[in-house]
C-alpha cells in the first residue's frame, strides 16, 4: 500500500520526488537553477551558504563601523554584537539573493554600502540626535560610485536624485530650521542618489515612505510624553493659574515648580536619518528584486 501510494505521487509531481523536472514557470523558474527548490521555493544548501558569507561579511562590516564610531569625534560607542548584526542581517539578504540569482549582482555594491551606512548612521542619530560630517559627505561620492556597475544611465539619475532631494530639504530647513537639521539636508543628497539610482518612482516612493514612517515616530513620541504632560498639569490649580508647591516641599521643588510653569514643553527632537535611509534601502532593494539579473529595475525603471 505504501509502495502504491509513493507511485500516485511520483506521477503527480513532475520529475518525481527527487525534484529534477522542469523548473515551475515565473519566478520559480528563476530560483530553481540558482540554489532553491522549485517545488515550494525552500532555501537549498546553495542558498544558505551565500547568505551565512553575507552575513559573516556583514558582521566583518558592522565591528568596522563599531571601531569608527568610537573614534570618530562626534560619534558613539556601541557595544558588541549589535551594530554587527545589524549589518550582518541586510548583507545576508543581499548576497542570499544575488547567490540565487534572483538579484543582479550589479546591485551588490549600492545595496551593501546603503545597508551599512543606514546602520551606522541611525546609531547615531537615534541616540545622539546628529549625523556625523563624517558619515554624510562621503556617503555621495560613495553612493555614486557604487551605482557605476549599475550602469551610467543609473549615475546621471543618481547625480541628479541627488541634487533634488538635498534642495527639497534645503528649502525646508530655511522656511523651518527647527523640523530639519542641517544633518538631514546633508544626508539627503546620498539618500537620494540610493533611490534615483533605482528610478524616479522609487525615490518618489521612498519620499513617501520615509514620511508615513516619520508619522508614525512623531505619534509615538506625542503618545509616550503624554503622561509627562499630565503629570505638568497637576501644577496648575483648576482656574489654570499656577499652583504653589507644598509648604513643606517649597524650598526644594523651586527649580521643579518654575519648570512645570510652562504648559507644554517644546516637543523632541525627531532623528530622521533612520526612516530616510531605511526607507530608500528597503524601496531599492525591493526595485532590484523586481528587474531579476538584467540590473534593470523593470516596470519601476526609470529609463
Amino acid at each position: 500500500m505504501v509502495v502504491s501510494v509513493v507511485v500516485r505521487v511520483e506521477a503527480l509531481v513532475p520529475g518525481g520526488l527527487s525534484g529534477a523536472g522542469p523548473p515551475l514557470p515565473g519566478v520559480g523558474a528563476g530560483l530553481a537553477a540558482s540554489g532553491i527548490t522549485p517545488n515550494g521555493l525552500l532555501p537549498s544548501g546553495t542558498v544558505v551558504g551565500w547568505a551565512l558569507l553575507g552575513f559573516g561579511l556583514g558582521m566583518l562590516a558592522g565591528a568596522a563601523g563599531r571601531v569608527l564610531l568610537a573614534r570618530m569625534r562626534r560619534g558613539t560607542r556601541v557595544q558588541p554584537p549589535w551594530l554587527e548584526v545589524a549589518v550582518g542581517v541586510p548583507w545576508a539578504g543581499v548576497v542570499g539573493t544575488a547567490g540565487a540569482g534572483v538579484l543582479s549582482w550589479a546591485w551588490l555594491p549600492l545595496l551593501l554600502g546603503a545597508g551599512w551606512l543606514a546602520v551606522v548612521a541611525s546609531v547615531v542619530d537615534v541616540r545622539h540626535h546628529r549625523l556625523p560630517d563624517a558619515l554624510t559627505l562621503p556617503a555621495l561620492p560613495a553612493a555614486l560610485l557604487l551605482t557605476v556597475p549599475v550602469g551610467l544611465a543609473a549615475v546621471g539619475r543618481a547625480a541628479a536624485g541627488a541634487a533634488l532631494l538635498a534642495g527639497a530639504y534645503l528649502l525646508v530647513h530655511a522656511v523651518s530650521p527647527r523640523s530639519l537639521g542641517l544633518g538631514d539636508v546633508k544626508l539627503a543628497a546620498p539618500v537620494g542618489a540610493l533611490s534615483a539610482a533605482a528610478s524616479w518612482p522609487a525615490l518618489l516612493l521612498g519620499c513617501a515612505l520615509t514620511a508615513v514612517v516619520g508619522v508614525g515616530m512623531a505619534g509615538w513620541v506625542v503618545a509616550r510624553s503624554a503622561p509627562r504632560a499630565r503629570g505638568a498639569g497637576a501644577l496648575f490649580d483648576g482656574q489654570g493659574s499656577p499652583a504653589a508647591p507644598p509648604r513643606s516641599d517649597r524650598a526644594s521643588g523651586a527649580a521643579t515648580w518654575r519648570r512645570g510653569a510652562s504648559r507644554s514643553a517644546p516637543p523632541a527632537e525627531l532623528p530622521l536619518g533612520p526612516p530616510m535611509l531605511g526607507s530608500a534601502w528597503l524601496v531599492v532593494f525591493v526595485a532590484a528584486l523586481v528587474g531579476g539579473t538584467s540590473g534593470a529595475v523593470g516596470p519601476m525603471g526609470g529609463g
